[in-house]
């Protein structure tokens, strides 16, 4: 049975859903353009390969002195890859705002002397994940960095590599996974497919277990709607007459803002708004 078929909750951050979305719109954009790098290549094999180019150029007033295909697909897919990790990083600053609001009487950690913003976020949070997945995570992030900074040895990236490979990744399967990263030269398409799937996975696992009480979530509302010169908050008392409007008015205001909830979640947390609005 598909989860929206269960009466679960499926609380959710803004932050999360901002980069299910942006990702989404990337996802599409790589396959399409995923799409056009193989019929290019398919193409060009069939030609003289040097004025097929030529040919192009011409057509499209693109000058192209020369192509190495090896450079030309492993560079393009290392710049998926590349625009994969920034958003994933984007998600991490945004999460960290929501957080600090949601949890004010909590401290976030800094970074400690050698860590990483993600790994700072982990223990901040109070998650631990597999450490196949922070290592292939962490393999990317290096590929990222080499992509901004190309002078950089490659032996960190080697020695990175070597143990994705040497670990179980059991954790895959769950993720319908079943390749593994690719060393720097011959990053492809699948490493796309690996970072997208796991930073999406990652980032639920951030919101998911990040989950305010129900009750700091109808505080939470309550601070929200009076946002935009509380528009929404004035908006919502003016339906108090209509008890029927105002229930629906109240649980679209809790769904719009963390997503889905199960029947006992949401009548607690809507019960609990509704006394603080009155």
């Amino acid at each position: 049975m598909a989860d929206r078929d269960l009466d679960i909750t499926k609380f959710s951050y803004f932050a999360y859903r901002k980069l299910k979305k942006t990702l989404g719109e990337f996802d599409a954009v790589v396959e399409c353009n995923e799409i056009a790098i193989r019929e290019f290549i398919e193409q060009a094999k069939k030609e003289d390969l040097q004025k097929y180019i030529q040919q192009l150029s011409t057509k499209h007033k693109v000058k192209v002195d020369e192509v190495n295909f090896l450079k030309f697909t492993s560079r393009i897919r290392q710049y998926y890859v590349a625009s994969v990790f920034q958003q994933a990083e984007q998600f991490l600053k945004d999460f960290k705002d929501e957080w600090i609001k949601n949890f004010p009487e909590k401290e976030w950690a800094d970074s400690l002397k050698g860590e990483t913003v993600f790994q700072s976020s982990l223990r901040s949070i109070s998650l631990t994940l597999p450490p196949d997945l922070i290592d292939i995570y962490e393999y990317y992030r290096i590929v990222r960095n080499y992509m901004s900074h190309t002078d950089r040895d490659k032996e960190e990236l080697k020695i990175r590599h070597n143990k994705v490979h040497s670990n179980k990744n059991d954790f895959l399967s769950d993720l319908n996974l079943s390749i593994l990263p690719n060393k720097i030269d011959n990053i492809d398409f699948s490493d796309f497919l690996i970072l997208t799937n796991i930073v999406k996975h990652i980032a639920y696992l951030f919101s998911s277990t990040s989950k305010p009480e129900n009750e700091r979530i109808a505080q939470i509302l309550l601070i929200k709607s009076k946002e935009d010169k509380g528009k929404t908050y004035k908006g919502l008392k003016k339906l108090k007459n209509d008890s029927k409007r105002y229930e629906t008015a109240i649980k679209s205001f809790i769904k719009s803002n963390f997503g889905r909830f199960s029947t006992n979640d949401e009548n607690e947390i809507y019960t609990k708004l509704k006394s603080l609005l009155a």
